[in-house]
């Protein structure tokens, strides 16, 4: 009680004096904790070494309750400053601290409920005995993400926490706005079948009860526990916000709980443990290290006539993209070089994409126990295009298993496992599925190693069938891989055959940062050229359909020329490679084809390389016409190749509607359309 009333004090001092700093505009942006100093503090006293807490911005007494955090990095983070340990990445309060248990604040609201829930089943999956704690608001509870995260927890039994801190308001709004005075926010748990409690948050005692109740429940494999924490926001939102313009001036003084620390540090001078000359003693003294700390944050560690430790210095990582080097590389690199024609494929054994995607996965879980895989039906029914099937039996329960139907819960407990350790390969059953999961791929999966500073990455494939040709209508056609090309941090590939599929997925799952795998729905049974009207090839009977069967990679960042040629130069990937081959050689035009694989990062060099020697380029895509990513490569041929251009870029591609079933192959850009592209450029 002593060491829970010191941390308690010593937030709400660190606290004052941050305010302060922010007012002389040493900080841009301060979030007090005031009034609700008990709830992180004995939180984080209940919890073992090992356990992950998933915070949201007021959870700074999980930091300051213990000794082994310097509090100079901490207001070096608030400062931005060059010892900043996010190196300037995150506004201030948003701390990363691995070796202490907590994860990377993300500034979105409930987003990281599900990736606690996700880092709680793979300690699970791992037969650990670590839990994870998830933090999130009373306001925040109206988020989706929630309600996806009760649903996970419930359905896994994952050893997690579930901490809703109800301070009774958002920034303006009264918790009743998010439904917390009809009922309450624990029968939230209660209705999903989670055991959940209401518990005085301004209790240090109950608060530690509950919470040592809870962490020993989950350790036990008895599933997880929603915390209602009733406490009040004494304080304003942020430094940002001025709650007298919404909030009744003697709400504080009505609200019946009273100050967490007061209460404690009455209940230990009751029984003879604590004194107000101690109490006023510690706080002169904890008053005294806060501003000694902030003297040495300030401080510059060289010698300058700076007042303050400079601001970081840009860096090169704000100017590109934020993917790792570890990932891109040469050929050589790899120890494999990319197929440069059509006829490169001699060895290995006929598979369709299909089976070679299977035939990577299972190379790869029978490799590394931490490559996991799960989706929508991808367990014992082994996907809706098979792409898992037998992987379950093989592999186990634990290993390949089946997800609610909850995109944004799929990726974001995915998160929350490559961020323990795994290699998650999740399935989106169609790439038009992917936007309830867009926050938690946007703002979490790509950002989450940048905003860190390498403190946390999220190592993980997300597998998308993607394209046209199947009569799927406008939610079962969609090409949306400009969408992530543009989103840093994220690689984005689109194999065009069975060899290229095997070689790119296993390359992926290896990979230390997020990759989007689209998967060319068409292509999945052999090489379709356009040409609806006539039967496919299978992969049986083409080169490109021979797949070694063991290890092997193609690497993420390296085109292939699939087509050698000429007279003008295609840049195409996915479906639109066999539609080009055919157009070309329908066209009798001598094409260079140029198979992307990797759409980002892009192989520039063999692009320029290409388009210097053609003189003329045709780009082709399956997706709609502006915005897609055929307008990104266009710009590009133009910033490098421009005085060695003889004609006009030409683009091929969907219309700007949305995908139609019944005139599919009208939208479906054909060969007939390309080859009069190539016609077109070559004849300028």
């Amino acid at each position: 009680m002593r060491r829970g009333l010191r941390a308690m004090m010593k937030t709400r001092v660190f606290d004052a004096r941050m305010l302060i700093a922010q007012r002389q505009k040493k900080l841009s942006f301060y979030m007090q904790c005031l009034g609700e100093e008990a709830i992180a503090v004995a939180h984080s006293m209940a919890l073992q070494d090992g356990d992950m807490c998933f915070p949201t911005y007021r959870q700074q007494g999980l930091l300051l309750a213990r000794d082994d955090i310097s509090m100079v990095e901490l207001i070096c983070q608030l400062m931005s400053n060059q010892r900043d340990p996010i190196k300037g990445r995150q506004l201030p309060v948003m701390y990363s601290y691995k070796r202490a248990g907590f994860f990377s604040i993300s500034g979105n609201l409930a987003t990281q409920v599900p990736q606690a829930v996700g880092w709680a089943m793979a300690s699970a999956i791992k037969g650990d005995s670590k839990i994870a704690s998830a933090w999130i608001g009373d306001g925040s509870t109206a988020e989706s993400d929630f309600h996806t995260a009760l649903t996970f927890a419930h359905v896994y039994r994952a050893p997690v926490i579930i901490n809703v801190v109800n301070n009774q308001w958002a920034i303006s709004t009264f918790q009743a706005i998010a439904g917390g005075e009809g009922t309450t926010f624990a029968q939230r748990g209660v209705g999903v079948g989670i055991a959940s409690l209401r518990v005085d948050g301004n209790d240090f005692l109950a608060v530690y009860a509950a919470s040592q109740w809870a962490a020993e429940r989950a350790r036990n494999n008895c599933g997880p526990t929603l915390i209602e924490w009733e406490t009040y926001r004494a304080g304003p939102h942020s430094t940002s916000d001025d709650p007298s313009k919404y909030r009744p001036a003697d709400d504080w003084q009505r609200f019946p709980l009273g100050d967490p620390i007061e209460r404690l540090k009455k209940h230990l001078i009751a029984i003879g443990e604590w004194s107000e000359a101690q109490h006023e003693a510690t706080q002169k003294e904890l008053e005294a290290e806060v501003i000694a700390a902030q003297k040495e944050a300030e401080t510059p560690r060289h010698a300058c006539s700076m007042a303050a430790c400079p601001a970081p210095r840009p860096c090169s990582t704000m100017c590109t993209r934020t993917c790792r080097s570890t990932c891109a590389g040469s050929a050589s690199r790899w120890g494999c070089k990319p197929w440069q024609n059509k006829t490169k494929n001699q060895g290995g054994v006929p598979m369709t994409m299909i089976q070679a995607l299977r035939s990577g996965l299972d190379v790869m879980m029978g490799r590394d126990d931490n490559v996991i895989v799960y989706g929508e039906d991808v367990g014992y029914f082994g996907g809706v295009f098979r792409v898992t099937e037998g992987l379950q039996a093989k592999y186990g329960k634990t290993r390949c298993f089946d997800a609610p139907i909850s995109e944004s819960g799929i990726v974001g407990t995915a998160i929350g496992m490559a961020a323990y350790g795994l290699k998650p390969v999740v399935e989106i059953q169609f790439a038009d599925y992917f936007y309830p999961a867009t926050d938690q791929i946007v703002s979490e999966a790509a950002r989450l190693r940048h905003r860190s500073a390498s403190d946390f990455s999220a190592p993980m494939v997300i597998r998308m069938p993607c394209g046209g040709g199947i009569y799927g209508g406008q939610t079962h056609s969609q090409s949306p891989e400009a969408f992530f090309t543009h989103v840093c941090g994220l690689r984005t590939v689109m194999p065009s055959n069975p060899y290229d599929a095997k070689g790119l997925l296993i390359a992926s799952i290896e990979c230390e940062d997020p990759v989007i795998f689209l998967e060319p729905k068409r292509l999945y049974n052999g090489p379709f050229d356009g040409h609806h009207d006539k039967p496919v090839v299978p992969w049986s009977k083409h080169d490109m359909g021979r797949v070694p069967e063991g290890y092997f990679k193609v690497p993420l960042d390296k085109a292939a020329v699939f087509r050698p040629g000429k007279a003008v130069t295609v840049l195409t990937y996915g479906t639109m490679v066999w539609v080009s081959e055919a157009a070309a050689r329908e066209a009798g035009v001598d094409a260079e084809i140029i198979d992307l694989r990797s759409i980002w990062p892009l192989d520039l060099e063999t692009i320029v390389d290409s388009v210097k020697k053609t003189g003329r380029c045709v780009v082709v895509h399956e997706a709609t016409r502006t915005s897609g990513f055929g307008a990104e490569l266009t710009a590009l041929v133009q910033e490098h190749c421009f005085y060695q251009l003889e004609a006009p870029i030409e683009r091929v591609t969907g219309w700007d509607t949305p995908y139609p079933h019944a005139q599919e192959w009208a939208y479906f850009p054909g060969p007939s359309r390309v080859a009069e592209a190539l016609k077109r450029a070559v004849e300028a």
